[in-house]
């Protein structure tokens, strides 16, 4: 009986410790949004330049046509309000005083009162800015505007809300910490794509290539990632979250006098998500799509967050041949952050 007894103990003492059951848990995070600019994937680059710019080299060939990758190119800039620029006459390059954006917010678990981490929900909210989103309207316009510069718009607000409504993660695995990783991303998270010649620059970097780059843009990036980060299945078909997303204090300002606020689909709009697969002219600043991963302890606490986003969306123009069949989105707008708690956490 002694020995039954000492072995029971022995193998209590020695099994993993499983998440307890604890119904809503809270952790504040804090973080910086996004680097300090976004990259992004525009069909122009595939019709005009025949150049692949997807995450994870999705569009290799195009109406018979090789097209060789360059990986995502660069747009947006961030700027903090009310500096040089936050104009939509300043024109971005590399090292100026462009801003990663303060970002915090709170993400909840709800582990369904269960010690199942698959049956877990993971909601939240995020809070960026203040920030000004300085952005070329239409990379393809190289005359007509001021000083013969594309149509550019800066939109800036006091802070930007995401609202992330209760989701399941598409895999649930247990982690060193006694928790969970959780992952939002139908065919896996990502890896992070990195410039060849600086392995520390990485998505969304300031020395992306250029759209207007085309193929000489090609090599900028070390290599395509295994699966990519946009949802609509004619692209990469990798599907994650959504959010609702909301600014405070609002304003769009652009170089054209008013023609390209907010009347473009890169330029965020101050209202609601449009129902899916409707075609707008400018864009709601939520997510279409949301990757993450984040790891939790036993106690359902967050420790770290891990994400990409994107805004997707459809432009037509160029051949036939080069156009994505049934109302599928062709272009796409994103980036990467990360998270942290806030403060310390409990033993």
């Amino acid at each position: 009986m002694r020995k039954r007894l000492l072995g029971a103990v022995l193998l209590l003492a020695t099994a993993p410790l499983l998440p307890a059951a604890a119904g809503i848990v809270e952790t504040q995070l804090r973080g910086s949004w996004n680097a300090s600019q976004e990259n992004a994937c525009i069909h122009v680059s595939i019709f005009f330049y025949l150049s692949d710019c997807s995450y994870a080299r999705s569009r290799a060939e195009v109406a018979g046509q090789a097209l060789p990758w360059v990986g995502p190119t660069v747009n947006p800039v961030y700027y903090a309000p009310g500096s040089p620029g936050a104009s939509p006459d300043y024109v971005p390059v590399p090292g100026d005083d462009r801003i990663a954006p303060a970002l915090g917010g709170v993400l909840r678990i709800d582990d369904r009162d269960t010690p199942d981490g698959g049956d877990d929900l993971l909601s939240g909210t995020l809070v960026v800015g203040p920030a000004a989103r300085s952005v070329v309207a239409n990379v393809n316009e190289l005359a007509g505007g001021p000083a013969g510069r594309p149509p550019r718009a800066v939109i800036s607000w006091s802070s930007l809300t995401h609202t992330l409504a209760p989701t399941a993660a598409s895999s649930t695995t247990p982690n060193a910490s006694g928790g969970f990783e959780y992952v939002i991303a139908a065919k896996g998270f990502p890896e992070r794509l990195c410039l060849a010649a600086e392995p520390a620059d990485c998505f969304p970097s300031a020395r992306a290539p250029r759209t207007t780059d085309g193929q000489e843009g090609a090599g900028r990036w070390a290599r395509p990632a295994a699966v990519g980060i946009t949802r609509d299945a004619a692209m990469d078909g990798n599907a994650g979250a959504r959010t609702e997303a909301v600014m405070a204090d609002y304003r769009c300002v652009d170089n054209r006098g008013g023609i390209t606020c907010p009347s473009h689909n890169v330029v965020w709009r101050n209202t609601e998500e449009p129902v899916p697969g409707a075609r707008n002219l400018s864009e709601a600043p939520g997510f279409d799509n949301l990757l993450l991963r984040v790891n939790t302890d036993r106690h359902h606490r967050v420790l770290s967050v891990e994400a990409f986003w994107t805004q997707e969306y459809r432009i037509d123009a160029g051949p036939p041949g080069f156009q994505l069949a049934g109302g599928h989105d062709n272009s796409w707008q994103g980036g990467y952050f990360e998270l942290e708690p806030a403060g310390e956490a409990a033993p």
